[in-house]
């Protein structure tokens, strides 16, 4: 028997927000679109944020975005009479004149639809809680209670109700979060670590709880949040790299990158960047991991400590990740361009990749040694590729390059 709404939109609810299981997740979908389809609005409003995107939910539920037909639904579910679907239009920008026209079929006002999730969440409805606290975090409120400038004494008077409105979002949020829905924290945690201008001081120590509350809880997105926080402070790396372990078990694909990166480094556990690249190859089934691509690549580049060398598995990588804007590996990237490793060889492409970064290293500067003195898409500039050579003095081939040349009677650098 449905607690709250009917049972596919109960159990939907439940599968969504209240677990981190990717396949009762994904089981919940076609029940959703049944009862939809059958005429449940709250059906059609849950299934709406499925294809809203991971932010609506966990990151890692297997829901593709697809904008178009959230918007149908979050339409649908108002036409068929959800509350819920009402509020989530007010929050997504689609509630329209139209679609208040077709909420009067249902509810007289704002408010009575308001009232309706309201009733839901006095009775213990953990989502209701959260769609709650975020009438009020977002101000929506404002619009629902009919509320504007004219209804006050003074300027100041209207601005105290819009701050006293917006802080009766926390023990919504408080209790949804507290009560397992992991998601509700989010803007809770937002309004104590960002503050609000006018209206409330940020407070990290608050905002630190939140996280450690849903650490304490179990939610993986929390775990990964609160060893975040604590991991640079002193004595306490290995309880976050327990976190990250707890974390990535229930499926949270980014925390495979600290996993990883502990094993590469061997501070806290034994150097194993064979393990490194197991828990890096575990990250990369989230393709949007910059991080576990990066240092896959970086390992798969210089194939040692137990790790055959792949430069073209390497050169997949760092793209992957530049397509995602992050030019970590530019210089591993570049020296493979240059010299045609793992990939079409593309000096230009490799000259480009170098300028394309502010930070320094031994590569870049061989690399665009390497391409100034040979002339390689550039005027040949001797002295301006010695130059860069000279500043990898630990870099074994720049060096070895540098024997190439020799300065002249006339101090000019020339090749031997």
């Amino acid at each position: 028997m449905s607690k709250y709404f009917s049972d596919a939109v109960d159990q939907a609810i439940e599968a969504i927000y209240y677990t981190y299981d990717r396949e009762k997740a994904a089981a919940a979908v076609q029940p959703l679109a049944d009862a939809a389809n059958a005429g449940d609005g709250d059906a059609a409003y849950i299934l709406s944020r499925c294809v809203s995107g991971p932010q609506y939910s966990w990151k890692y539920h297997p829901f593709q975005a697809n904008d178009e037909a959230a918007e149908h639904l979050v339409r649908q579910s108002i036409l068929q009479g959800s509350a819920m679907g009402v509020l989530g239009a007010m929050r997504c920008g689609l509630f329209s004149p139209e679609m208040e026209e077709a909420m009067r079929a249902h509810y007289p006002t704002l408010r009575h639809a308001w009232e309706a999730v309201y009733e839901k969440a006095e009775a213990g409805c953990l989502f209701a809680m959260n769609m709650i606290g975020n009438t009020y975090f977002w101000l929506d409120i404002v619009r629902i209670e009919g509320k504007g400038p004219e209804d006050f004494p003074s300027k100041e008077a209207f601005g105290q109700y819009l701050r006293e409105s917006e802080l009766k979002c926390i023990p919504w949020f408080q209790r949804a979060f507290e009560g397992g829905m992991g998601f509700a924290g989010q803007n809770l945690y937002n309004l104590y670590d960002d503050g609000d201008d006018g209206t409330f001081e940020p407070d990290k120590i608050k905002a630190l709880a939140v996280a450690r509350l849903g650490a304490e809880k179990g939610y993986p997105n929390w775990q990964e949040r609160y060893a975040n926080a604590i991991a640079k402070e002193e004595g306490r790396a290995q309880e976050a790299l327990d976190l990250y372990f707890a974390a990535a078990k229930q499926g949270q694909l980014s925390s495979w990158f600290y996993i990883g990166r502990a094993f590469q480094e061997g501070k806290l556990v034994p150097k194993d960047c064979v393990q490194a690249m197991k828990c890096y190859e575990l990250g990369l089934q989230d393709p949007g991991q910059v991080g576990c691509a990066n240092r896959a690549g970086e390992l798969l580049f210089l194939g040692k400590d137990g790790v055959r060398q792949d430069y073209g598995r390497a050169v997949q990588l760092f793209e992957q990740a530049r397509a995602y804007e992050n030019t970590w590996g530019n210089d591993m990237l570049g020296i493979c361009y240059l010299f045609g490793y793992g990939c079409q060889r593309d000096p230009a492409r490799a000259l480009m990749l170098f300028q394309e970064v502010d930070y320094t290293s031994d590569l870049k500067n061989y690399g665009l040694g390497i391409i100034y003195t040979e002339g390689l898409g550039v005027p040949a500039d001797i002295k301006k590729g010695v130059e860069r050579l000279q500043k990898a003095p630990d870099y074994a081939p720049a060096q070895e390059a540098l024997l190439r040349f020799k300065k002249n009677l006339f101090g000019k650098w020339v090749r031997r």
